[in-house]
């Protein structure tokens, strides 16, 4: 075999986290909280001694680091979302998939996240933007890396403390980034202003990359036609607009996108916000009706998430990632039992950061948030 790993995990822990993880979808909890983090390959590659740069090389040094971030991962972080023994593993680009498609240019740094810089300078080039080929930039490459890996699994034997495991190739799908993420990601801070100054050409702009985003969604699910478990965007860039200008500029693209994917969906309707969203809470729920609220902003105070979002959607969140990196485990645990205190009344609640757990990140904080998951558990749970 070309690719042999061994993970070290208590194999009766998949059973309990299963019934942990399933409950969660009926609002309801077996013995506590479920745990789980946002942790990406970035956290990893320092601890394993790889320059990050380096995981980009190719489909197979990516696909071998991915097994040993799984490794490392399922050994040494405290988590619920382990439900069998297998991992699912996938071309992996930071969040430039979408944007680099789309003709932003993206910066490959040699220890840092991947980002997109701007292309796109005036209105006028705005104006005549094309939607891209389906083949266009990182997409191609992803549809190429998922072939390949796909042939890397027939060669890797996986085990889980001698159990024989599987590994799977997850399905291809766009990136996540919603219409006004990727606008920025393409213009820059400008698209604020040009919202303003000229919304039609705006909204000509947003509904092409909405149409983009379809097509490809659609190429991806014609190629790789299994059935997608759920469906969620990612809205950072619009937590700093007005209600009313992310009802006007975003919503409705956003709607289509979940509209054409999330239908019949448990969870068809995902959303990812960092920063405080509190201002959109309404509309997420009156006008976007999403399903579930994911590593959400720490800016949200879990009483007011608890307020405006509780019930209505699975949540996830959101511990200060700062605080996990830089805090004591006694802080991060007070922090912890502050949003359990508030959100696990509510159901559907997992733990966690909010949002982005940061490279250096001491273990024992991590295990912080179990424990007072259990505390808590133990304390407040009937058994």
């Amino acid at each position: 075999m070309r690719f042999r790993l061994n993970i070290d995990y208590p194999t009766e822990k998949f059973e309990m986290n299963r019934k942990r993880m399933e409950a969660r979808e009926h609002f309801q909890y077996v013995d506590r909280v479920p745990v789980s983090f946002c942790v990406v390959p970035r956290f990893f590659a320092p601890i394993l001694g790889l320059k990050y740069i380096d995981f980009f090389k190719d489909a197979e040094t990516q696909y071998y680091w991915q097994l040993q971030f799984f490794k490392y991962r399922m050994e040494n972080i405290p988590e619920d979302i382990w439900t069998g023994p297998g991992l699912s593993v996938a071309p992996y680009f930071d969040n430039v998939l979408d944007s680099d498609a789309f003709g932003a240019k993206t910066m490959w740094p040699e220890n840092e996240t991947l980002h997109s810089t701007p292309t796109i300078h005036n209105v006028e080039q705005m104006d005549q933007f094309e939607i891209p080929p389906t083949n266009s930039g990182l997409w191609g490459k992803a549809l190429h890396w998922s072939t390949q890996m796909k042939e890397f699994i027939r060669e890797t034997h996986l085990t889980f403390n001698g159990r024989e495991g599987k590994v799977d190739v997850a399905h291809l799908s766009i990136g996540g980034l919603d219409p006004h993420m990727i606008a920025i990601d393409l213009v820059g801070l400008d698209f604020y202003w040009w919202m303003l100054d000229c919304p039609e050409k705006c909204h000509c702009f947003l509904d092409k990359i909405t149409r983009g985003l379809i097509r490809q969604q659609r190429y991806f699910m014609e190629i790789d036609p299994w059935p997608r478990g759920a469906f969620g965007l990612a809205g950072d860039t619009s937590t700093i607009l007005s209600p009313e200008t992310f009802k006007e500029f975003c919503i409705p693209y956003d709607n289509r996108l979940y509209d054409t994917f999330g239908k019949g969906l448990r969870d068809g309707r995902g959303m990812h916000m960092c920063g405080n969203s509190t201002h959109l809470h309404s509309a997420l729920v009156n006008d976007l009706k999403i399903s579930s609220f994911n590593v959400f902003g720490y800016q949200v105070p879990p009483k007011v998430a608890a307020e405006n979002l509780g019930g209505k959607m699975y949540l996830w969140g959101n511990i200060n990632p700062m605080l996990m990196l830089n805090g004591t485990k006694s802080n991060v645990k007070d922090a912890a039992r502050e949003c359990l205190e508030a959100l696990a009344p509510c159901g559907g609640f997992i733990l966690g950061d909010g949002a982005n757990v940061c490279p250096g990140t001491p273990i024992e904080n991590l295990a912080a948030l179990t424990e007072a998951s259990e505390e808590y558990g133990n304390e407040r749970m009937p058994k």
